[in-house]
């Protein structure tokens, strides 16, 4: 059935996600009631009372529909929203549970996406691709040395789904793969696990490190001036996880220094990146406005997510992925 306690189930989406998925929506709960949150912010009608509400990705990139969420915690927050992404250390995500509302996560549903852009800069790093193009640009021949993937060890800091998916991808490059957990983890695209305890020692045996990791009061500033010592000066570092795991001071330090060869960012401790930042300078430094996961398959996997969930919600049964805590202390400080 579609209804809750004889009243029709209110279920709100983004616009944007209703064209991407609203007849799939449709299809899970026809009786239900739709209401549409616009790019602007504007709702279709009233948005007070609502069973359901899907936190869909775009609104990452739509602030004044970002805001009208917000205000709408103040008020009448809804009885359950479904997040498209796995971490949930966003401030946003902190506050609503602090208003009793059911919160339930997208656990590995952008693995493939991300390590498809993890990899499209391992492979630019190792062949040198920016150099050619300048070259290119100059109207110069002149041939370079590259780095065969093969036999190099990518190290992977938090092995959860989008880890998996970069050892995956790793391996079919012949790649040696070491990652951290805190649980220890045997599968076939991991050669070693090193308890998290062991950071730098994964660090220093690396040529590519990525981090996966969520962010927590243990992983703030999980990379800072001694771990990024760590590292080799020929490494390239990724960044898929959070901004604030990287002490952003010290790494612009290494990356000035040479202490690694290049970095690149898909986060930022506060995002947008500052125009400010000094790292917008740096030619080994590569910057992208956390889209790494922007691609229409990814959109309706977290769509898939939030229609199971609904399917629960109206046969009565218990949510799937639910979260019951948010490690990070402090709400206010979250990425944003």
């Amino acid at each position: 059935m579609t209804e809750l306690g004889g009243e029709p189930m209110r279920i709100a989406v983004t616009v944007e996600m209703d064209q991407r998925a609203g007849d799939s929506l449709r299809a899970v709960a026809p009786n239900a009631e739709v209401v549409l949150l616009d790019r602007d912010g504007g709702w279709s009608e009233d948005p007070g009372q609502l069973d359901a509400f899907f936190f869909s990705e775009d609104l990452y990139y739509l602030p004044e529909a970002a805001g009208a969420f917000i205000n709408l915690l103040d008020t009448t927050p809804p009885k359950w929203m479904q997040t498209a992404s796995t971490g949930v250390d966003h401030a946003l995500f902190a506050y609503l549970l602090e208003s009793g509302a059911i919160v339930t996560n997208s656990p590995g549903v952008h693995g493939s996406t991300i390590a498809e852009y993890v990899f499209a800069y391992i492979l630019s790093h190792a062949k040198r691709l920016p150099l050619h193009a300048a070259n290119q640009a100059d109207r110069q021949w002149v041939p370079l040395e590259s780095v065969e993937l093969t036999s190099q060890t990518l190290g992977i800091v938090g092995y959860g789904g989008i880890g998996e998916a970069c050892a995956r991808l790793a391996k079919a490059f012949g790649m040696r793969t070491i990652a951290t957990k805190r649980r220890p983890v045997s599968d076939d695209f991991l050669d070693q696990h090193f308890s998290p305890d062991r950071l730098h020692e994964l660090l220093a045996a690396s040529d590519y490190v990525v981090l996966c990791c969520p962010l927590t009061d243990q992983t703030l500033n999980l990379l800072d001036a001694d771990a990024l010592a760590a590292m080799q000066s020929h490494s390239l570092l990724i960044n898929v996880a959070r901004g604030r795991v990287v002490d952003h001071d010290a790494l612009g330090e290494a990356l000035r220094s040479g202490g690694i060869a290049a970095a690149v960012l898909d986060v930022a401790p506060k995002e947008p990146l500052p125009p400010d930042s000094p790292l917008w300078e740096l030619p080994n430094c590569q910057i992208t406005p956390h889209d790494s996961c922007h691609v229409d398959a990814s959109y309706l996997r977290t769509a898939d997510f939030f229609f199971t969930n609904l399917t629960h919600l109206i046969r009565g049964e218990p949510l799937e992925w639910v979260v019951t805590d948010i490690e990070l202390s402090d709400p206010s400080q979250g990425d944003v």
